[in-house]
C-alpha cells in the first residue's frame, strides 16, 4: 500500500518564530521580564487556561516566538489549525499587536514544532485500536505501543530527538472531560456550543503526531523549508506514512498462542475443523457421564471467541481511517 494524500493538513499545536520587527507593540503588564545581570534577556507570557499559549519576545536575538493550540479558535476549535483557519488563529493572539495585517505576515513565520492532527469517527472501543496495533507491529524492537490515558501511544525506539516518531491515539470526547480542559469547556456552558462539542466529539478518535524538530518537519511533510505557508500547504500525509512504516498489512499474523493451554485448545479445534459442536462431541465421547461438559468446554469456547475477535481485528485496517 503506497502513501496516500490528504486534502488538507491540520494541526492541534504550532510553535512559530518571526522577527520582533513584525510586532508593533505588546502589553508589558501581561509579560514576565527575564533578567540576567540586571539586563532584560526577554519577555515571556505563559498560560495553560483556558487554552495553552506561550509568547517569548527577545529583542536581543530579534525573535518573537509564539506557541498555541487550536483552542485559540474557541467555538471553531474542532476545525483545528490549517491553511483556512491560520489567519483567525494569529488574529486571536492576545497582548501582541502586529505591525501589519497578519495575512501579509504569514510568509514571515517559521514553524519550529507542530502536532499533526486528525479526528476520525470510530464506533468501536479505543482498546480495539490498541490491540490491533500491538498485534501488528512490523518490528517489536523498533516500535513500541504503550497504553496512555484515554488511549495509547505508538512510538519508535530512537536515541536522538531528530529520529523520534510518536503518535498519540486517544478518545477526544473523554479527554475534553478531564480537569485540565474544564476551564475551556466551561467557557461555553451558557451557549449551545457546549452541548455541540459533546455531540461532535462523542465518537471521535484523535490521531496526533508530535513533530519536535525542524528537520523532521521538512522530512515528514515533504517540504524544502520551515516556512509557515510551506507547512500549511504540504500535501503529505505523515500520520498515514508513519503508521504504514510501523504496522503490517492486515491479516499477516497468525492467531496468538500465548500459553500451553492456548496451544492445546488450538490443536483440538484444528482437529475438530474449528467447530465447537465437534469439540463437545469429542469430549463427551472421552469422558464419563458425570463430567461437567460446561466446565470442560469453557477453555475451548474462550479461545474460539478470542480468535473470532482477532479475525475481526485483522479484517480491520487502521490506516484506512487516515487515507
Amino acid at each position: 500500500m503506497g502513501i496516500e494524500k490528504i486534502l488538507m493538513l491540520c494541526f492541534d499545536k504550532l510553535k512559530l518564530l518571526t522577527s520582533t520587527k513584525n510586532m508593533k507593540e505588546f502589553d508589558k503588564s501581561k509579560f514576565q521580564s527575564v533578567v540576567l545581570n540586571e539586563k532584560i534577556q526577554y519577555y515571556r507570557h505563559i498560560q495553560k487556561m483556558p487554552y495553552y499559549l506561550e509568547i517569548r519576545i527577545d529583542f536581543e536575538k530579534d525573535e518573537l516566538v509564539i506557541e498555541f493550540t487550536s483552542k485559540i479558535l474557541e467555538t471553531k476549535f474542532m476545525e483545528l489549525i490549517n491553511k483556512e483557519t491560520i489567519y483567525e488563529c494569529l488574529c486571536a493572539i492576545p497582548f501582541v499587536e502586529f505591525e501589519d495585517d497578519v495575512e501579509f505576515l504569514l510568509g514571515d513565520f517559521e514553524v519550529l514544532k507542530c502536532d499533526v492532527t486528525k479526528d476520525v469517527s470510530y464506533g468501536y472501543a479505543i482498546k480495539r485500536l490498541e490491540r490491533y496495533v500491538k498485534s501488528n507491529l512490523k518490528n517489536y524492537d523498533k516500535w513500541k505501543c504503550e497504553s496512555h490515558r484515554n488511549g495509547f501511544v505508538l512510538k519508535n525506539v530512537a536515541a536522538t530527538p531528530k529520529y523520534k516518531k510518536r503518535i498519540v491515539i486517544y478518545h477526544k470526547g473523554r479527554e475534553l472531560k478531564l480537569e485540565k480542559n474544564r476551564a475551556f469547556v466551561d467557557t461555553f456552558d451558557n451557549l449551545d456550543d457546549g452541548s455541540f462539542f459533546d455531540e461532535y466529539f462523542r465518537d471521535k478518535v484523535r490521531f496526533e503526531m508530535n513533530i519536535n524538530t525542524k528537520m523532521q518537519i521538512r522530512e515528514l511533510l515533504g517540504i524544502q523549508d520551515n516556512n509557515l505557508l510551506s507547512v500549511l500547504n504540504s500535501d503529505a500525509n505523515p500520520l498515514f506514512a508513519v503508521l504504514n512504516e510501523a504496522v503490517t498489512e492486515q491479516g499477516v499474523n497468525p492467531h496468538p498462542v500465548n500459553s500451553i493451554k492456548d496451544y492445546h485448545c488450538a490443536l483440538v479445534l484444528k482437529d475438530c475443523n474449528n467447530d465447537l459442536g465437534q469439540v463437545e462431541a469429542k469430549i463427551r465421547s472421552l469422558t464419563s457421564k458425570n463430567t461437567s461438559i460446561t466446565r470442560m468446554m469453557k477453555p475451548y469456547r474462550d479461545y474460539h471467541s478470542r480468535i473470532l475477535r482477532d479475525d475481526s481485528d485483522r479484517a480491520f485496517d487502521l490506516r484506512k481511517l487516515l487515507e
